[in-house]
């Protein structure tokens, strides 16, 4: 039996969401689960510990423990597709954002609605969610072209950017990706990527590409790489622009992730692309569906029940269960009134480990 790397979770708009174990060392691919619990595409998926949560345009939240494979909750405090999800760093809440404006906190373990703003970006979609690797504040970008900034340990909004004046091509911003360190974010969307600061609470600079920036990710504090619409990658040095390009895909890449050495890219007709560091190809595998987002999750030892005892079996993954399920409803939540205008962003607090 391979012993496997990692597991690729995969968001389709056929409603599926598929596992797929990878070892890298033996290049085998193994297809370890296809979900068919949303009624429609799925929009978001994040992982956190032995939970993933996915979100669909069903307005639905499922998450599933990895532990058992199976979905223990349903969330439906939505009422719109559920665009971004995110998990805080220490496993505590789930953050949640969806098409109609509406940002939720939700508590892991008994999945109680702790807060809900059903006008974060006043009444406009909600693009994206980025947590700071402190877990003490998250971005939001909206389709009302702003940058909010929520205090998650008062559980209210700190500031608010206009983008349309701070922002080189603010409408055509889609997603926000904190740097490792957590100094610095990247804005990106259209054909650029910008990279602001959280000590000026201002952009540093943009890089411009000569096609559609559809996916980014940080590789190291100075670097980047970013997927293109026309399927190619670049490997993007922040400090001088220099950019390294690798046709990657034949169709436009959705969604790259990025786990110890490997990266994962896929593409819109349906395959993905284990890559090296320095983007040589290692393993490639075709999915049949079409993908929305995808995460990458490490090997888990996995329960398998039975009326005796359990038995741990590792790397071969059942099929996802759905006989447990607890649907959470919603909770009245009181608004906290927030600023909309920034100074600047607070500076960094030093991580105590």
């Amino acid at each position: 039996m391979s012993s496997y790397d990692f597991e690729i979770v995969i968001g389709t708009y056929e409603h599926f969401l598929l596992g797929y174990l990878c070892s890298v060392k033996d290049e085998e691919v193994k297809q370890s689960f296809a979900s068919h619990d949303h009624t429609s595409s799925i929009k978001s998926i994040s992982h956190s510990g032995q939970y993933l949560a996915s979100g669909g345009a069903d307005d639905r939240i499922i998450i599933y423990d990895l532990n058992v494979r199976k979905e223990c909750t349903m969330l439906v405090h939505h009422d719109s597709a559920v665009t971004s999800l995110q998990f805080t760093n220490k496993h505590t809440h789930l953050i949640s954002g969806s098409s109609d404006g509406v940002l939720a906190i939700t508590r892991v373990g008994n999945w109680t609605l702790e807060k809900k703003w059903d006008k974060a970006h006043k009444g406009s979609s909600i693009l994206d969610i980025a947590l700071h690797p402190s877990g003490k504040l998250a971005l939001t970008i909206g389709g009302d072209n702003t940058l909010r900034t929520w205090n998650l340990i008062k559980g209210r909004q700190a500031y608010a950017i206009n983008l349309n004046t701070k922002s080189k091509d603010s409408k055509t911003l889609e997603r926000i990706i904190w740097s490792p360190n957590g100094t610095n974010f990247i804005l990106y969307g259209g054909k650029y990527t910008e990279i602001w600061s959280i000590e000026t609470g201002g952009m540093l600079k943009f890089i411009a590409y000569d096609e559609k920036v559809t996916s980014c990710i940080w590789l190291n504090v100075d670097k980047l790489i970013v997927g293109h619409e026309n399927g190619q990658l670049s490997l993007v040095n922040i400090n001088d622009a220099s950019k390294i390009l690798k046709d990657a895909h034949n169709a436009r890449i959705k969604a790259i992730a990025k786990y110890n050495n490997w990266i994962v890219s896929i593409a819109s007709d349906g395959k993905f692309k284990v890559w090296s560091e320095n983007l040589d190809e290692l393993i490639e595998q075709s999915t049949g569906c079409r993908p929305t987002c995808l995460c990458i999750v490490p090997t888990l030892q996995i329960k398998k029940e039975s009326s005796d005892e359990e038995e741990i079996i590792e790397n071969n993954v059942p099929k996802m269960n759905t006989k447990s399920r607890v649907i959470i409803t919603e909770e009245n939540s009181d608004e906290e009134k927030s600023e909309d205008v920034i100074k600047k962003i607070p500076k960094k607090k030093r991580k105590h480990k």
